[in-house]
């Protein structure tokens, strides 16, 4: 992988709930990884909305759905609970570290291929699914104003630079991939 594309989406949609996932499907894809925080829910909430919760749940007969977030693992039983599965990752093993998404593979018996991550972060998501080769679809951030710190800094100083140069750099990829994605003037 390119340096300058490590953190280039395959795809970007605006919502988790615009993906084709009957496209994914048809070719071949068997495994849907989600970030938790800012994908499927606020990052101050502590429960799936009740459309979110059912729309996931409508997708388990044609995907194995699980949770890859670096949110800590009392917070992904609390908002889980038994509903989905999930993937803690240690404090030395978070995304975009390679091994929750090789436990994942593993414990759910598909390959990089089969699979794809769904996330709202370049630094996590997108790039710890670009390392593994495994299709990687960027989504609007559900709410930027209740951000961690850490989410907050990322934006700044990663996100921000690295999409403004895409901007400026191959315009058409940034309407394609980042146009929707973030307002670089604030």
């Amino acid at each position: 992988m390119e340096k300058a594309n490590k953190y280039l989406p395959e795809f970007y949609y605006d919502s988790f709930l615009d993906i084709p996932y009957d496209d994914l499907a048809k070719k071949g894809v068997k495994a849907l990884f989600f970030d938790l925080d800012n994908t499927l829910l606020e990052n101050n909430q502590n429960a799936l909305s009740e459309e979110n919760k059912q729309f996931l749940q409508q997708m388990q007969p044609l995907f194995k759905i699980v949770i890859l977030s670096n949110a800590s693992q009392k917070r992904l039983a609390t908002v889980l609970k038994s509903d989905f599965d999930y993937i803690p990752l240690t404090f030395f093993h978070k995304k975009p570290s390679s091994w929750g998404f090789l436990k994942a593979l593993e414990q759910f018996n598909v390959s990089a291929e089969e699979t794809v991550m769904i996330g709202d972060q370049l630094r996590t998501d997108i790039l710890g699914a670009n390392k593994m080769k495994i299709t990687s679809i960027l989504v609007k951030p559900i709410n930027r104003n209740n951000e961690s710190l850490v989410s907050r800094l990322s934006r700044y100083f990663i996100e921000r630079p690295y999409i403004k140069k895409i901007k400026k750099n191959n315009p058409k990829i940034y309407q394609q991939k980042f146009k929707n994605f973030v307002e670089l003037e604030k």
